[in-house]
C-alpha cells in the first residue's frame, strides 16, 4: 500500500487520471466480455436481461422466422450491439500511453526547471531523481495499454466469432442471408 501511495505523489495528478483510464478500460472490457458470451443451455433459458446478445438473437429469430424483411433488420441490429463498447475500449487504449507520456513532459519541465541554478553534484542528484519520476508515469501508461490491447484483440476475435454464429443461426432460420 505503501508504493502505491508513492506512485500517486510521485505521479501527481496524471497517476490519478491513468487509475480512471484502467478503471474504466476494465470496466468496458468486462461488460464487453459478458455481452459477447457465446450462447448456452442456462442463456436461452434466462431472462432478457441475463442472456448475451446471441441467445436474444436465436430467440427473436425463432419468433420472426415468417417476417424476411424484420429477420434482415434484426441481424443488423445484432450485428451492431456486438461491437458494444468498442470505441471506447480502442479510445482507452490509446490514452492511457499519451497521459502517461504528458505525465513525462510535466515531470522533465519540472525537473529543468528546478535545475536552474543547481550545479555540481547537486545538480546530477536533481536530475536522476527527476528522470525517474518522470518516467513512472510513461511506465504506468505502458502497464495499462499493453495488456488492454491484447484483450481488446481477444475480445474482437469473439465479436467476429459471434457474428460468424449469428449468420449461421439466420441461415438455419431460412433468412435471407447466404
Amino acid at each position: 500500500m505503501k508504493s502505491l501511495l508513492w506512485v500517486f505523489e510521485q505521479g501527481d495528478w496524471v497517476s490519478v487520471a491513468l487509475a480512471v483510464v484502467s478503471v474504466l478500460l476494465w470496466t468496458a472490457m468486462l461488460l464487453r466480455a459478458r455481452a459477447l458470451r457465446p450462447i448456452s443451455a442456462s442463456n436461452l433459458r434466462l431472462s432478457s436481461y441475463g442472456s448475451s446478445i446471441l441467445s436474444n438473437f436465436r430467440l427473436e429469430v425463432a419468433r420472426l422466422k415468417s417476417q424476411p424483411q424484420r429477420l434482415e433488420r434484426l441481424f443488423e441490429r445484432t450485428l451492431r450491439e456486438l461491437d458494444v463498447y468498442s470505441s471506447a475500449i480502442k479510445t482507452l487504449v490509446a490514452i492511457a500511453p499519451l497521459l502517461g507520456l504528458l505525465g513525462t513532459v510535466i515531470g522533465m519541465v519540472e525537473m529543468f526547471s528546478s535545475l536552474h541554478g543547481a550545479s555540481g553534484y547537486r545538480g546530477e542528484i536533481t536530475v536522476a531523481g527527476g528522470i525517474s519520476k518522470a518516467l513512472l508515469t510513461t511506465q504506468l501508461g505502458l502497464i495499462i495499454a499493453a495488456p488492454g490491447l491484447v484483450f481488446s484483440f481477444m475480445l474482437n476475435r469473439q465479436q467476429l466469432r459471434r457474428a460468424r454464429e449469428a449468420k449461421e443461426i439466420l441461415i438455419l432460420a431460412g433468412g435471407v442471408r447466404s
